[in-house]
């Protein structure tokens, strides 16, 4: 039981720490905050924060996963209570999901620059088994993509999450090479092409 309250302790100075980083770089940006800031934010010594990360990048990863993760998931969440009846049809609304989501939160696309990867929530989630909503939405879109191996169906769930989030940075945040609703269509077209081949 004092082991548990020990662990505790650690994950929530480490969340303390990640939570104060978030606001900070929100605020600020990456460039213009400084560990000593995110220390004094969170409240805790700065060898707290070697204990956790190796330097600001390791916070930012950990941002981005956790970001990346709460929009796929949230994403899934609506295709699930809106299920189209139609594999291709629900990828489409997924990415419109994650879309929309980006245009709500132009800081957090800025924040995350085009950072926003599949992979990197996976393999983040791959080490938390207990994570079964991130393994609901893996093995429901990969087990309707028959006749494709599960390497092939990951590096297609890949593109298509990487493209999302690439095309969102561009169009929402500079309006290249067109606004994001301008770009739909084509975004679409292209999922659609690569799902159905």
């Amino acid at each position: 039981m004092k082991l548990d309250s020990v662990q505790q302790r650690k994950e929530l100075k480490k969340q303390n720490l990640v939570n104060a980083a978030y606001e900070l770089f929100m605020s600020k940006g990456f460039n213009k905050t400084s560990i000593d800031e995110i220390v004094m934010k969170a409240k805790v010594a700065k060898g707290t924060f070697y204990l956790y990360f190796k330097d600001k990048n390791e916070v930012m990863k950990e941002i981005v996963v956790r970001i990346s993760r709460n929009i796929l998931l949230e994403a899934f969440e609506k295709v699930k209570a809106n299920d189209r009846g139609d594999f291709v049809q629900n990828v489409l609304f997924f990415v419109d999901n994650i879309i929309e989501y980006f245009k709500r939160n132009k800081l957090v696309l800025r924040l995350i620059e085009r950072n926003f990867s599949w992979p990197l929530v996976k393999e983040q989630m791959g080490q938390i088994p207990e994570d079964s909503a991130f393994q609901e939405m893996a093995d429901t879109l990969t087990s309707n993509m028959e006749g494709r191996s599960q390497e092939e169906v990951f590096k297609l769930i890949y593109v298509i999450v990487a493209t999302c989030g690439s095309v969102c940075y561009s169009s929402i945040i500079y309006g290249e090479p067109d606004t994001i609703d301008n770009m739909k269509p084509t975004l679409y077209h292209i999922i659609e092409q690569a799902l159905t081949k």
